[in-house]
């Protein structure tokens, strides 16, 4: 319970990121455009945000916007203090880097759910093929049922099957865009089976068995780690800004004021907030992944 706790109060940064980048306005659709929809689908990964960060890193390093950033920084600190100017241009910084981290982000995060959906996937591929069906009506009914970005990929892979690429470079295609050791081994087998034959079906089924059990350890693994950071997370975010208030009053009372007020808003508004969603992120960089 705590575990998913803590996850949850850092994930809520990312919760926003990801209705922002995921957002889409409806769209009237007839039944028979299937071939369309997963068309549409690979167009619109080319988001209202990807065309902002092309823009953004067009101009940024421009000299006028970097003489805008200056000026901005200036004016701050002769108004307000070397704390906001300072804080406006580490903002400026963490803003440009995460712009140039994006694609390594949008890439990580659509993958996310296969490390769990794949060995179900994989049992269902073994279960269709046990039944007599064949490879590719195998391929079409996963791609069709609800496997996430698993699902995702082997429509692709259908699609390119479709115009003409061989079955063998559409999977290992596949496999070389996913970074996932599970999915490769699975591509592997796949392949395999199609040159020198085999029980594809129980071959399958048995890598379906070695990734839950893989995925078992490290999420066992994961939660040692989680019980040893809970006491970190909770002296910094908890402990560490009720200790710093309560030294700052009494020191006040008997000199005077050390920090101004508006050090001590940009601390809790801003500073440990952002210590806050850090760790959140940290503790899901975390999170196992087959």
């Amino acid at each position: 319970m705590f575990d998913k706790l803590f996850i949850g109060v850092g994930n809520v940064a990312l919760m926003i990121y990801s209705l922002i980048i995921n957002f889409r306005l409806p769209k009237f659709k007839s039944e028979d455009s299937k071939v369309n929809t997963d068309i549409l689908k690979n167009k619109s990964e080319e988001s209202f945000l990807d065309r902002l960060r092309a823009k953004f890193m067009e101009k940024f390093l421009s000299k006028q916007i970097i003489a805008i950033w200056i000026l901005i920084a200036s004016i701050l600190l002769v108004l307000v203090g070397i704390e906001v100017s300072g804080i406006f241009l580490v903002s400026v910084g963490m803003i440009y880097v995460f712009m140039i981290k994006y694609p390594q982000i949008k890439q990580q995060r659509s993958y996310n759910d296969l490390s769990f959906e794949l060995p179900y996937a994989l049992r269902h591929m073994g279960v269709e093929l046990k039944s007599g069906k064949g490879l590719h009506d195998t391929l079409i009914t996963v791609s069709n049922a609800d496997y996430g970005s698993f699902s995702n990929e082997l429509t692709r892979a259908l699609e390119e099957v479709r115009y003409g690429k061989s079955t063998e470079n559409a999977l290992l295609e596949m496999s070389n865009r996913v970074n996932s050791e599970g999915l490769s081994r699975c591509v592997q087998q796949i392949v395999g089976t199609l040159r020198v034959g085999g029980n594809l079906a129980n071959n399958l089924e048995i890598i379906a068995d070695d990734i839950s059990f893989d995925m078992h350890i490290k999420l066992k693994d994961y939660s040692q780690r989680l019980n040893a950071f809970i006491l970190i997370y909770t002296f910094i975010a908890i402990l560490a800004p009720v200790i710093l208030l309560i030294m700052l009053m009494a020191a006040s009372t008997v000199m005077g004021d050390i920090v101004s007020s508006e050090v001590i808003m940009l601390m809790y508004g801003g500073l440990f907030p952002m210590i806050v969603v850090f760790m959140g992120v940290f503790i899901k960089k975390l999170e196992p992944k087959i």
